[in-house]
C-alpha cells in the first residue's frame, strides 16, 4: 500500500485587520424572529485569527459580531445578500 504524503491545508485569512476590531456594542444589535438576521446579512463575512478562532464580522460596521449572535440579531444596516438576486451562491464558484 503506498504512503501518501498530506499537506495541512491553512485557511486564508481574509480580513487580517479583523483582530484589532471591537465588538458590536450588546444594544446596537436588537432581536430579530425574521430571516432578516446578521448571517443573512450582505456585510457578514468572517475569518480565522492565528489561533484559528473564527473572527465573526460587519464589514460595513468594521466590528466584530459576538458569537450566537449572527442567528438572532440584526442591527439597522441589514441589507439583502446579492447572491439570492442573481441565483448564484459564493460556495459554487
Amino acid at each position: 500500500m503506498p504512503a501518501y504524503q498530506t499537506e495541512k491545508v491553512l485557511p486564508k485569512k481574509a480580513y487580517p485587520e479583523a483582530e484589532g476590531w471591537e465588538y458590536l456594542e450588546g444594544s446596537y444589535l436588537k432581536r430579530s424572529r425574521s430571516a432578516c438576521v446578521c448571517i443573512t446579512c450582505q456585510h457578514f463575512d468572517y475569518s480565522c485569527e492565528k489561533d484559528y478562532m473564527i473572527l465573526l464580522t460587519c464589514q460595513i460596521q468594521e466590528q466584530l459580531i459576538p458569537h450566537r449572535e449572527p442567528l438572532n440579531s440584526r442591527c439597522p444596516l441589514w441589507h439583502k445578500r446579492i447572491e439570492s438576486q442573481i441565483n448564484q451562491s459564493p460556495e459554487v464558484s
